[in-house]
């Protein structure tokens, strides 16, 4: 009958077990650093953190949330678990109207939307055109589920849109880099100077599965404050 074999603790068996264990968390210690650094990093900012920036963001919402007019042209991504699409995109706002103006790829899925406070209004290229009471509910009935268009026409400026807030965070600058509301979630990317006001450039917001992007290109806040990406 052959004898189990037995693991020999000889000392060279011993001391190779022990450079082995060396190697190995020396060249763990790079990774555990950068864990540890990363995590200090993202770590969320505190209460008393967020109140110092809160002036800064009350002073850009002061300059914005009142203009009259605004227009941004770059791309729309919309999708959902199951269907979406993206084009050029162009928003403009003049007091209580709003226009928009989409073209997808290769000029496919061409359309244009016309709302004011009564009513709203989408015309697609073949001239089939829609109404509704509401833009929400014009675009409810087409797409299939609810995009919050009057609340985008806040957040697209780094605004929250009136009424409730479930979270809000400043970056150093008081601007807007991640909100909550309405069941949704807004990140932000991306910020330009456009004339003396920083402005979104990139916008992502999410809501079970449901995604709209918008990626700014150029805005135009008046006749001297206009800039591009």
């Amino acid at each position: 009958m052959t004898a189990p074999t037995r693991f020999c603790w000889k000392p060279w068996n011993v001391w190779a077990l022990f450079f082995d264990f060396r190697l190995c968390v020396c060249s763990l210690l790079p990774l555990a650093a950068s864990v540890l650094l990363t995590a200090c990093a993202t770590a969320p900012l505190s209460d008393a953190e967020q109140a110092q920036r809160e002036p800064l963001y009350q002073q850009r919402s002061a300059r914005l949330e009142h203009l009259a007019s605004w227009a941004l042209e770059g791309r729309l991504a919309v999708s959902d678990d199951q269907d979406g699409g993206s084009g050029s995109f162009r928003w403009q706002r003049d007091g209580a109207g709003s226009r928009m103006d989409f073209h997808g790829a290769l000029g496919r899925g061409a359309w244009r939307m016309l709302a004011d406070k009564q009513s709203a209004e989408l015309t697609f290229a073949d001239g089939a055109t829609y109404r509704a009471a509401s833009v929400e509910t014009l675009v409810r009935e087409q797409v299939g589920w609810p995009v919050p268009v009057e609340m985008l026409g806040w957040w697209v400026r780094g605004l929250a849109a009136p009424g409730t807030v479930q979270r809000r965070t400043l970056d150093e600058d008081g601007r807007m880099s991640a909100l909550q509301q309405d069941g949704w979630a807004i990140e932000y990317s991306r910020y330009g100077e456009v004339g003396d006001v920083a402005m979104p450039f990139r916008m992502t917001a999410r809501q079970e599965g449901r995604t709209v992007k918008i990626a700014v290109k150029r805005w135009r806040l008046s006749s001297h404050d206009d800039a591009r990406d």
